[in-house]
């Protein structure tokens, strides 16, 4: 497995896989507004990249634990209440605990 401070630096660059783009298999119970979010998202990473995000990428789980560390320090930034805080910081645990860091 990866060391934590390996994984919070680690470039995972454009995503190379072939499976099936993520944007056709989004959880339908996503409210509109975060699809949209979510969708606008998956377009500025396809044109910075040059490549969609897809299904089956390798460095994901790295880039999930990446991700959720920033939402944490976005929030904290941001002031926000203390139980969204802490809903991301398990959400953070939980990635790491099951996913690239053990």
């Amino acid at each position: 497995m990866i060391g934590a401070v390996d994984v919070a630096l680690h470039d995972c660059g454009p995503c190379d896989a072939t499976g099936d783009p993520v944007r056709d298999h989004l959880p339908g119970y996503l409210s509109a507004e975060s699809r949209a979010v979510i969708l606008a998202r998956l377009a500025h990473g396809q044109a910075h990249y040059g490549a969609p995000l897809r299904l089956g990428w390798a460095p994901a789980p790295v880039e999930a634990v990446q991700e959720a560390a920033d939402l944490v320090a976005y929030l904290v930034a941001a002031r926000a209440p203390e139980g969204i805080v802490r809903d991301a910081s398990a959400l953070l645990d939980t990635i790491m605990r099951r996913g690239v860091c053990r």
